[in-house]
């Protein structure tokens, strides 16, 4: 009579066990889930001082001091290019020759008016004259005769000035068919070749020829604004470039643009640099090192942690729990750190590695890096 509730029994505390086994491991699988278990967090530092600057290293390019494109002032077909890409030219030099057979038609043809007008002006001159000596006699010349002669001989002097006038206007036309050098340089493109329609609308404004000086180069630097006190014309400056890394060169500050671009906070000085060798080239990176006082209020993170976009430089400071970014101006660079300004000061917490995906105050988990 008692076996069949022991045998339910059995078979409860069965079911039971099977129940809490599957709902343990179903618990297990999903605490073992690392999407659930763990929270994506980022690495960040503290930012570090200021440390006593001595010297500012900043970015540059070096620019020949002048150099421009050459276009043809006239509708015409190339005949001549007598230079080619390397070519070492000289102020006046003649570089290329340029046709056009209706602009000499015109030239010969406004020197034929200017002829005609001085034969015309002779002769009224002439017979003014002969009038002139007429009137000497009394009423063999009416007043009005004399007036003509005089009115006519003036009338034919003007169509002279005209004359001469246009003909030096066309004659100016020609002499644009002579392409040459402005200034004493090198050749660094060649883009026509002979046969080739130049002028207004001919190749859709493709420059015939581009030059470039050498002898003479400046060097364009953005300075941070905390560093202007700093920044004197005619002060000399040192710079590397990467191709001659154990070289120095030196210039000196020869212009300042006495405005701070509001978009990078920093000012744009030129150094003149002198370079007879030619050694140096137009597009060159180079490092400058001005000499500079200790600038307070100055910070330096990892190069990492700033990114530089088409609007702006910032890196990202967590605060509260939340990405902000905040704009900076960098500075100095050094094994891998990089001197920075902004509204920001030691100690703040900062992604070591900022990136734009990181949208302005998302919340944000982060950890403090090992270094």
């Amino acid at each position: 009579m008692h076996t069949r509730p022991f045998t339910r029994l059995i078979t409860f505390l069965i079911v039971g066990f099977y129940l809490s086994s599957c709902h343990s491991e179903e618990k297990k699988q999903v605490s073992s889930d690392p999407a659930t278990d763990e929270e994506i967090r980022y690495e960040a530092v503290k930012i570090a001082p200021s440390r006593p600057t001595r010297e500012l290293n900043l970015p540059g390019e070096l620019e020949s001091y002048y150099e421009t494109d050459m276009y043809p002032r006239v509708s015409s077909y190339v005949r001549n290019i007598h230079v080619d890409i390397g070519d070492k030219v000289n102020k006046g030099q003649l570089l290329a020759e340029l046709e056009a057979p209706e602009l000499t038609a015109n030239l010969t043809e406004a020197y034929s008016k200017v002829k005609a007008a001085e034969a015309v002006f002779e002769a009224s001159k002439a017979t003014q004259q002969r009038v002139l000596r007429a009137n000497r006699t009394a009423g063999a010349i009416s007043p009005v005769d004399l007036d003509a002669s005089r009115t006519k001989s003036i009338s034919d002097s003007l169509a002279v000035v005209a004359a001469k006038a246009h003909y030096q206007s066309v004659q100016q036309l020609v002499s644009y068919l002579k392409i040459t050098a402005p200034f004493t340089g090198v050749i660094t493109d060649r883009r026509l070749s002979p046969g080739a329609f130049v002028g207004p609308g001919g190749q859709n404004g493709i420059p015939m020829l581009k030059i470039k000086q050498l002898d003479r180069l400046r060097l364009r630097v953005a300075v941070p604004e905390a560093y202007l006190g700093n920044i004197h014309k005619d002060s000399p400056v040192q710079f590397s470039v990467r191709s001659f890394p154990n070289q120095k060169f030196t210039g000196k500050i020869s212009r300042i643009s006495n405005t701070v671009r509001p978009e990078t906070r920093s000012e744009l000085i030129e150094i003149d640099i002198r370079n007879p060798s030619e050694k140096l080239k137009p597009g060159m990176y180079a490092s400058a090192q001005l000499p500079v006082n200790s600038t307070e209020g100055s910070m330096y993170v990892p190069k990492t942690a700033i990114v530089s976009t088409m609007d702006r430089t910032f890196v990202i400071r967590v605060e509260n729990g939340k990405a902000i970014w905040v704009t900076v101006q960098k500075g100095d660079e050094s094994v891998g750190q990089t001197q920075i300004f902004g509204e920001l000061k030691a100690g703040d917490t900062i992604l070591k590695r900022a990136s734009e995906e990181i949208a302005d105050g998302v919340p944000i988990k982060v950890q403090l890096a090992a270094n």
